[in-house]
C-alpha cells in the first residue's frame, strides 16, 4: 500500500520530469544566463544543505523534494517495527555512523546533465570532513520554483576496486516492496548483496558480498585481501564453500526479517542497502 501511494503521487511530483531527463541522457544543455544561475543556486543548495547539517539545525526538509520525503518516511516507518537494523544503517546525507562532525566543504562540484527546461539536473561532488570524504551524486529537481535534491547516488568501490553505483531512490522503493510476513524463495537474484559484521559502535567490520552468479567473497573492511567461495541455497539457508580449498561449508540461516545472515557458532552478516 504504502508503494502505491508513492508511485500514485509520482503523477504529480517531478519524478516524471526525471525520468525524461534521464531519458535524455547525460548531456549537459548550452551554457547561457539561464543555465549559469541554475548552476549557481544548485551549488549554493548543497553547500547550505551540508552547513545545515554541520551545524545540527533540524530544517533540513526545504533541502529535498516531496517525494523524497515521503519515501524516507515510509522507510523510517518500516524500519521502526524491526527488532535489528533495518534500512538506515548510516546517516543518508552523510554515510556516517557516528556523531556528524560541525565542519563540511563541498568540492568539486561537476555537471553531468542540467536541462532548465525540464527542471532537472544531475552532479557530482565530494564531501569533505575532517572525519572522511566521500564522493556521490545528487538527481534534483525544480519543485515549486526552487531546486530540491530528487535523489542520492552513492558511489562505492568493490573489492576488485571497481566503482558502483547505489540508487537510494531504487533501493528505499525496493526495500518497501519486499514482501512482509509469510516467507519467499531465496535464489542467487534476490540474495545478491553485500553482508557485513558489525562491531560493538556499529561500524562494518567484515563483509560477505553475494554475487548471482553463485560466487561469493569475503574479507575485512579495509583490508586488499579476501577470500573467494561458491554458494548454494537450501530453503533459507546460504551455505558457503572456499574455492580451490578443501574445506567444509559455513553455513547461515536467512531471516527476512531482519535482513540477515547468521551461522551456528552466532556471527551474524547484516544486509547493506546495495541490493
Amino acid at each position: 500500500m504504502v508503494v502505491l501511494l508513492l508511485c500514485a503521487f509520482t503523477s504529480v511530483s517531478c519524478n516524471s520530469q526525471q525520468k525524461q531527463s534521464q531519458a535524455a541522457g547525460t548531456r549537459v544543455a548550452a551554457d547561457g544566463p539561464m543555465v549559469d544561475k541554475a548552476k549557481d543556486d544548485i551549488a549554493g543548495l548543497v553547500r547550505e544543505l551540508y552547513a545545515t547539517i554541520a551545524k545540527k539545525e533540524d530544517d533540513i526538509r526545504r533541502f529535498a523534494c516531496q517525494r523524497w520525503w515521503n519515501t524516507v518516511e515510509a522507510v523510517d516507518k518500516k524500519d521502526a517495527e524491526l527488532e535489528e537494523i533495518g534500512f538506515f544503517n548510516d546517516d543518508l546525507w552523510t554515510q556516517m555512523q557516528d556523531d556528524i562532525p560541525d565542519d563540511f566543504e563541498v568540492r568539486d562540484i561537476e555537471f553531468e546533465q542540467i536541462d532548465v527546461g525540464k527542471g532537472t539536473a544531475l552532479i557530482g561532488f565530494v564531501l569533505w570532513s575532517p572525519v572522511q570524504t566521500i564522493r556521490q551524486k545528487f538527481e534534483l529537481c525544480r519543485e515549486d520554483g526552487d531546486w530540491r535534491v530528487h535523489n542520492i547516488i552513492r558511489l562505492r568501490t568493490d573489492f576488485d576496486g571497481k566503482e558502483e553505483e547505489v540508487d537510494m531512490m531504487k533501493e528505499m522503493l525496493s526495500y518497501l516492496a519486499d514482501t512482509q510476513g509469510g516467507t519467499s524463495e531465496l535464489t542467487y537474484a534476490n540474495m545478491e548483496g553485500i553482508y557485513d559484521s558489525l562491531d560493538e559502535d556499529m561500524n562494518s567490520e567484515s563483509r560477505f558480498v553475494l554475487n548471482a552468479d553463485g560466487t561469493a567473497s569475503w574479507g575485512m573492511i579495509g583490508s586488499l585481501h579476501f577470500t573467494e567461495y561458491t554458494y548454494t541455497i537450501r530453503g533459507h539457508t546460504i551455505c558457503l564453500k572456499p574455492k580451490d580449498v578443501d574445506s567444509e561449508e559455513d553455513c547461515y540461516e536467512y531471516d527476512e526479517d531482519t535482513r540477515t545472515l547468521k551461522n551456528e557458532q552466532g556471527a551474524v552478516y547484516y544486509r547493506q542497502i546495495a541490493d
